[in-house]
This record gives C-alpha cells, structure tokens and sequence, in this order.
C-alpha cells in the first residue's frame, strides 16, 4: 500500500470514528428536543385548555344561578343571563372538543376526555331542564331539582377534570422520565463511542506510527551513521516493500554500497598512489645525498643549504607518504597492531622524558601524574600509542604559550586506562570541534598557521585508539585551552585468547 493510501486510509478511518459519536450525541439531542417541546406545547396547552374549561364552568355556574335568581324577578335581566350561560356552555363545550381531539394523546388521557364530555352533556342537560321548568312555572329556586340534580351534576363536573389533570401530569412526568433516559443513554452512548474512537485512533496511530514513522527513523539513523562513515549500517526497513518507503530503503542501501566501494577504491588509490611515491621520493634523497657529498663535483655553501632544503622536503614528503599509507591501512581494515605487554610506568616515563626539555625551553610548566592503581602492565602496540600520546603532547607545546600549563593525567577508569592531555592553549572554536578528527582538517589560529601541519595526525590517532578497541575525544574553550581524552581497555579485544608478542 502506497504512503499517499495508507494516510487517507487513516484520516477516514478517523474521520468516521469521530463521526460515529458526534451522529449518536445528535439524535440524541433532536430527541431531548423533541420530549421538550412536547412538554412546552402539547402539555402547556392541555394544561390552558383545562383551565379555562375550569373558569367556563365557574361562569356557567354562575350565569344560570343568577338567571334563576332572577327570574321571578326581572325576566329581561332573567333573560340575559340566560344568553351568557348559553355562552359560557358553548365555551366549555367546545374546549371539551378541543381536548378530547387532542393528536396523540394517551388512551387514558382520551377516556378522562370523553368522560368529562359525557358529564358536562348531563349537567348541561340539566341547567336546560331546569330552564325549563322556571318557564313554564313548575319551579321556583328554591325547588328541590336544583338542589337534587343541577348542583350535584356541577360538582360530577368538576371531579371528572380531576382525572385530566392527573393524567397530564402523569404524561409530563413520563416525558421528564424519557428525557432523563435518553440523556443518560446519550451520556453512556457518547463515552463509550468516544473510548472506542481514542481506542481506534491509537490503533491507527500505531499502525501509521510503525508502518512509516518508525522506518523513516531508521532510515535517518542509517543516514547519520553513512555521515560518519559507516557504510555498511544495520537498518530494519525491508527493502521488499512496495510502497515509497521500500523505495528510500532501496536507495539507500544503493546509495551505501557505492559509496562503500567509493571508499575502498578511494582506500585503494591512496594506498598504491603512496607507495608508488616511496620509490621515486627515496632516489630522490639518495641523489641529493650524493650531490651534497661532492660525489657529482664540488658543491658550493649555497648549493649545500638548497640541497640540505630538498632534502628536508623531501622528509617531510615521506612522512607524509608515511601517514596516508598509515590511515588508508586502518580505514581499510588492514591496520594491523603489534601487540605486546607494555609496562606502563616505563612507556609514560619514556613519552614524557623526551617533552621535558621542549618544556624548559619554551617555559612551559610540564606535569605529569600517573594514579597509583595503575595496572603494571597493559597490552597494546607501544609504538602506535606512543605515537598517538606523542601527537597530542606536540599539538599541546605547539599551541601553548611561555608561561602556559600542560598536564598530562594517567589512572584507571574501570577495566579501561584513562589518559587525559590538557593545555591551556589557544583552544578550538565550539563549532570547528567536531571536525578535528576528520583527515586533512586544520584550525586556524594566531598560534600556528594552517600550513604548518598535514592535518593526518589527529585522524591517525583515532584509528589507532579505535582499534584498540578504545576512544579519544576533545574538549576545549578558546582562549583557555583544550584537553584530550583517551580511553583505552587495558587488553584490546583484539588480544584476548590470542597470541601476544614477546615483550620488549
């Protein structure tokens, strides 16, 4: 599955995960709304409606108690009352209409209904039959048939609205009850969604997580060990994949095999390169020799101190031939150590004896302190380590001012051999740090300009410390001084269960 795929997988597959809650917690809410304008309409309304069927009845009540009251009377005023309880009968007849027709009411609710209807037709039978009977004189309002039948057909009236009321109450308290319901299940449904979201999201950023960011950081660290010059590194990314990771893997591990074999034939040239200069570097200087000899004819005092100048390049180009047969060796693989018993004490006096005149000369204070639990032997290359602590021991008098301190620190670090050169020198800047042990890489500083050296001696020296199975490292500060650390086991691994040398 290609990269572009595998993201817009992802980002649907998260999309609706977030959908899926969001969807749940708004039917949820139409329904909550819902439950509440049933409560706000339908129930408010049923309410108004039996209220005012209430005062109807009370206005009926007493639109025909004063027609009745007043008959005997005055038949005119008799008689506008009698309009006004026809009036307030048609008014609670037709609220009665309305709340029997009310849409989807309860069973209950329409039974409580019809009943009332059915109980106000009976009472309003009998205000008309009483009507009638003052007209036609049978009755006066005193008469037992209002005390008997229209005053007992009122309250009948008025307790078949009790039910009403009861039930609208009932149904409003069912309604909060489903409100409540449905909130809580939407509570129950919306968390539960939401943990099943978190859970598929993870479960997608891990898949993502595993299946891109994760290779591409082992692309990066395989790229950061190429930048060192680790050629052949370990990286977990299959190159079978098909999608553009595959891709990067593939290249990359292209990429790393030729500049592998760029660097072994770089190797390769350097070394034949160097030790085809030998031969011709070595006729020159025996040529030399027997020019400044008088061999070929006299030579004059200038003749002499030019031949004495061709032969001192000369040196130093041999030297230098020297040094890069030296390293293409190590990075090559073929350096190869002669490893003895090295008696410590002895090679450290021995190093250091040859500074002690450098440092009276250039008014250097010199010390040396070498831990009384050293070991009293060591296996390693004495030659090679001498001329590591060599290299660093001249880069310190190189750079270290008359007056300035140089110490040199041995002791035991473990199962390892720990020696420290510190200076108070010139110092290197922070960002040109990094780079002092990378071939051909000079400082410059007021001290020693950029020509004086060849720029090999601090990357031999790693090579060496390194195949030894050791490190070296560097601190410094400008203007205070920089101090080299070298870090060594006492027996390379080279060494163990193998052969050594005799001692010498």
């Amino acid at each position: 599955m290609k990269l572009r795929s595998r993201f817009v997988l992802t980002l649907l597959a998260i999309t609706v995960v977030l959908i899926v809650p969001a969807v749940s917690a708004l039917f949820a809410l139409r329904e909550l709304q819902n439950v509440a304008a049933q409560l706000r309409i339908r129930d408010t309304e049923a309410t108004a409606i039996l209220g005012r069927i209430h005062t109807g009845l009370e206005e009926l009540d007493y639109a025909h108690s004063n027609h009745v009251v007043l008959w005997n009377i005055s038949r005119d005023t008799a008689l506008y009352w009698r309009g006004q309880t026809d009036t307030a009968a048609a008014r609670v007849a037709a609220e009665l209409r309305t709340l029997s027709s009310r849409p989807r009411a309860s069973e209950a609710f329409r039974g409580a209904a019809l009943r009332a209807t059915s109980q106000f037709s009976r009472l309003h039978g009998a205000i008309r039959e009483e009507q009638s009977r003052l007209e036609r004189g049978v009755a006066d309002p005193n008469t037992e048939f209002r005390q008997s039948v229209v005053v007992p057909a009122f309250d009948a009236m008025e307790h078949s609205l009790e039910p009403i009321a009861r039930t609208i109450n009932q149904e409003g308290e069912d309604k909060v009850r489903r409100a409540q319901e449905v909130a809580n299940r939407a509570t129950t449904t919306t968390l539960l969604a939401l943990a099943a979201a978190l859970l598929v999201t993870l479960a997608l950023g891990a898949w993502l997580t595993r299946g891109v960011l994760r290779p591409v950081s082992e692309l990066r660290q395989g790229m950061a060990h190429v930048a060192e010059g680790d050629f052949a590194p370990e990286i977990r990314v299959p190159t079978a994949r098909p999608d553009e990771i595959g891709d990067l893997a593939r290249s990359f591990t292209s990429m790393a095999d030729r500049l592998a074999e760029l660097d072994r034939l770089k190797a390769e040239f350097v070394s034949v390169a160097s030790h085809e200069i030998k031969t011709p570097l070595s006729v020159i200087r025996g040529y030399v020799s027997l020019l400044a000899d008088g061999i070929y004819g006299e030579v004059n005092e200038v003749q002499k101190k030019t031949l004495g100048a061709v032969n001192d390049q000369t040196d130093r180009l041999t030297r230098l031939v020297h040094r890069l047969l030296d390293i293409s060796r190590f990075e090559a693989g073929g350096g190869r150590l002669e490893l003895r018993r090295i008696n410590v004490r002895d090679f450290l006096q021995e190093l250091v004896s040859g500074f002690q005149v450098l440092a009276y000369q250039n008014g250097i204070d010199f010390r040396v302190d070498v831990a009384d639990d050293l070991p009293v032997n060591v296996v390693g290359d004495a030659d090679r380590l001498n001329e590591v602590l060599g290299n660093l021991l001249s880069n310190a008098f190189k750079f270290t001012r008359r007056g300035g301190t140089i110490h040199l620190v041995a002791q035991r670090d473990g199962a390892n051999i720990r020696v420290k050169v510190a200076d108070t020198g010139v110092g290197i800047p922070a960002d040109k740090l990094p780079h002092i042990f990378e071939k051909f890489y000079q400082v410059d500083n007021e001290a020693q300009p950029r020509s004086v050296g060849s720029g090999l001696g601090l990357a031999i020296a790693r090579e060496i410390v390194e195949a030894h199975g050791g490190t070296i490292s560097a601190a410094s500060e400008p203007g205070r001084g920089t101090t080299f650390t070298m870090v060594i086991p006492d027996r390379p691994p080279s060494a163990k269960g193998g052969d050594l040398l005799p001692h010498g």
